[in-house]
């Protein structure tokens, strides 16, 4: 994949790639895919003038997978940082960041995957924001993931405790 261009779309243009990787790992005995729906939000979306094709690129991606999974694997819907900081640091507001996210995760959840993945958050409130948003659209399991520093603290501070105590409680 070059670099440069939106993962998704080059993805979804070179389906076979996927497709035959995904397989691979089902026969190496997966047992979870990762639908390639990392970067699909709105936000992400917006710098590529593709926002307006959230909702068919998340379904397409999906259905990729499964395909891929051929019944032996789960598919995850999988999230990550939208690039935006959050309020008082950057100008996004808790509440915008929660609709970003929701409106991937109905998506996701209509296209049929079997759990989420919120994964390699730098921030425990983009973390929060995306398990609420998730939460309001479905029960499905989820795992969340953040990124650590050396000093085991994430790029905002957090420290793996504080990030299982805060993340149990949702």
């Amino acid at each position: 994949m070059p670099v440069g261009v939106c993962p998704e779309k080059w993805i979804l243009e070179h389906s076979d790639v996927l497709v035959k990787l995904q397989e691979r790992y089902v026969e190496a005995g997966t047992n979870i895919l990762f639908a390639p729906t990392f970067t699909a939000n709105r936000i992400k979306l917006e710098e590529y003038n593709l926002a307006d094709q959230l909702a068919i690129m998340n379904r397409e991606l999906v259905e990729l997978s499964k395909r891929a999974a051929a019944g032996k694997a789960l598919v995850a819907g999988d999230l990550t940082m939208t690039g935006r900081q959050l309020y008082p640091i950057g100008e996004m507001m808790f509440e915008e960041l929660v609709t970003v996210y929701r409106e991937q995760a109905k998506v996701l959840f209509e296209a049929g995957v079997d759990l989420f993945v919120v994964e390699t958050m730098m921030s425990l409130q983009e973390c929060r924001a995306a398990v609420l948003a998730i939460r309001e659209v479905c029960e499905l399991p989820l795992m969340v993931s953040l990124t650590y520093y050396e000093d085991a603290t994430t790029l905002y501070g957090t420290d793996p405790v504080r990030a299982v105590v805060t993340l149990q409680r949702l």
